[in-house]
């Protein structure tokens, strides 16, 4: 009989399967040698002492056919997978984007025996990270294969963060397994807030794409949608690279956040699309010792099990209503710079598996209302994004970075800073925040400091960089659509993940593709 025990208390010293059948054998009063463990179902940190952590676990233990189950521990049911019978679809649908909702729609065409035409204006992951460390070592941007654009998405250079807020646990779940099956490893499926990092999602990435290819789906790199073919309020087909039509009577768009010039044209095309608030701010970085000595105490600062450490800082404005909020945080990460157009600046966050490097970075971003772009066009979000991004530019010669022994003087005016030799040398720069910001940000931000200093000094404290600018926190942009997710205005038409506005994060926009398929294809 297998069974699920729930809430076991594990000190994290004693972490390790022998512990995990000491415990379960007293909560079900029979001997060790009776219970034979079979799975971890979740494992969480819980740091409510400084004293002593403990994993709070649920497990599967297999017990003798003859046990009593006088307490009625919940059975554990394998979850049998339902066939997928195959559709027959009139023309071969076409997906642009191949980004985590790019991929995930064609893995569920894939398992209805559908085969897609995908259209991914970047390169593969492979010439992709080739292109990527040019930039970072030479400054060369390519613009259409960067941290933004190619295969993978913006996600595939990232902390590979999986956890999201999507209700529907369900779809979050097969998100998961669907990442275990093309080689993640298989905590993720059981950890309270798994990632991936880097490294292991290019791999991924490479072994969804040979998937796909083996199953007769057609992937097209360096192949942008220019224009769209839309016939009596239906879409039709697409463009790719100004020349080349395709026919389809489904379309999935998975756009991605930064696919500016694409939302452009869809929006001359007549495609309903609004406004959408964003966060803009800044991205600081410390030492990850620091990091690991606020949220872990000093008894387990440096214990080597748990890894670098998370944190999550929000502070509202009551005043003015704005939050600061600390978004896509990097334990043991570092900073990047995330440009996608030249003669602009805009940072990220990534990480490796390991999280091993010896800093561990935030973006530390402020609210902005659709009222702040000052206009009514539905692209008004990325101009005012646009703006923050060149002003960032200007001011540090192609990125910036400032040793933060004073955040909150540097917030009031400007600070001479020498960037470090692990940036773009440019010698000493004068940055001046209010000429970069608007100045709401930046009144925003310096409040939450104040605040958060009184109960974090060693986080707003010379240990600290600031780095900017940080504004591709999600889409400004909603391609507006129905419950069933196609455009309110264009038949055939399916807005998924980051780009279409409704998402944000590799597992809210691969679970929003998978829903989105089932819709189209009922």
């Amino acid at each position: 009989m297998d069974l699920i025990i729930n809430n076991l208390r594990i000190p994290v010293e004693k972490d390790g399967v022998v512990e995990y059948i000491k415990a379960a054998s007293q909560k079900l009063n029979i001997s060790e040698d009776n219970i034979k463990f079979t799975k971890i179902l979740s494992k969480s940190l819980d740091m409510s002492s400084k004293e002593q952590f403990y994993y709070e676990i649920s497990i599967v233990v297999s017990t003798p056919d003859s046990f009593d189950n006088r307490e009625n521990f919940p059975v554990y049911i394998e979850k049998i997978k339902a066939e997928k019978k195959s559709k027959n679809v009139a023309e071969r649908p076409i997906i642009i984007g191949f980004g985590p909702a790019g991929m995930f729609a064609a893995l569920e065409l894939i398992d209805h025996g559908i085969k897609p035409l995908i259209f991914e204006r970047g390169k593969k992951i492979e010439e992709r990270s080739i292109d990527v460390q040019s930039f970072i070592k030479e400054r060369a941007l390519d613009p259409e294969s960067n941290i933004q654009f190619g295969e993978g998405g913006a996600g595939s250079y990232s902390d590979g963060k999986l956890f999201s807020k999507i209700k529907n646990s369900q779809y979050a779940n097969k998100v998961l397994d669907t990442f275990i099956k093309f080689g993640a490893p298989e905590e993720i499926g059981y950890v309270s807030k798994p990632h991936l990092g880097t490294d292991v999602l290019c791999r991924i990435v490479k072994n969804i794409r040979t998937y796909i290819l083996e199953r007769g789906g057609e992937i097209h790199y360096n192949s942008k949608m220019t224009d769209m073919v839309i016939s009596d309020g239906k879409a039709a087909g697409v463009v790719i690279n100004g020349n080349m039509e395709y026919r389809s009577s489904i379309i999935y768009l998975a756009l991605g956040h930064s696919a500016r010039d694409t939302f452009e044209m869809i929006h001359n095309k007549g495609i309903a699309i609004e406004q959408k608030p964003i966060f803009v701010g800044v991205r600081v970085e410390h030492p990850a010792e620091i990091i690991n000595l606020i949220r872990y105490g000093n008894k387990y600062k440096d214990f080597p099990g748990i890894g670098a450490a998370n944190y999550s800082f929000t502070y509202t404005n009551r005043k003015t209503g704005r939050g600061v909020y600390t978004f896509c945080m990097c334990p043991g990460g570092e900073v990047i710079n995330a440009s996608s157009e030249n003669g602009m600046l805009v940072v990220n966050g990534m990480s490796y598996s390991s999280r091993s490097s010896a800093f561990s970075n935030s973006a530390l971003v402020v609210t902005c209302h659709t009222d702040d772009y000052r206009s009514t066009d539905p692209l008004a979000g990325i101009e005012f994004q646009k703006d923050i991004e060149r002003k960032a530019f200007d001011a540090g010669g192609g990125r910036w970075e400032v040793p933060a022994q004073n955040l909150v003087d540097f917030l009031c005016g400007s600070i001479s800073v020498d960037l470090n030799e692990n940036s773009y040398k440019m010698g000493a720069v004068s940055v001046n925040m209010n000429e970069i910001f608007p100045t709401f940000v930046n009144e925003t931000l310096l409040t939450a400091f104040n605040k958060w200093k009184e109960a974090y000094p060693l986080f707003i404290s010379n240990h600290a960089i600031l780095l900017g600018a940080e504004t591709r926190t999600s889409c400004p942009v909603r391609i507006k659509r129905s419950e069933k997710y196609e455009s309110v205005n264009i038949k055939n038409l399916y807005p998924i993940g980051e780009g279409s506005g409704y998402t944000g994060g590799i597992t809210s926009s691969a679970a929003d593709a998978i829903k989105a398929v089932e819709c189209s294809l009922r």
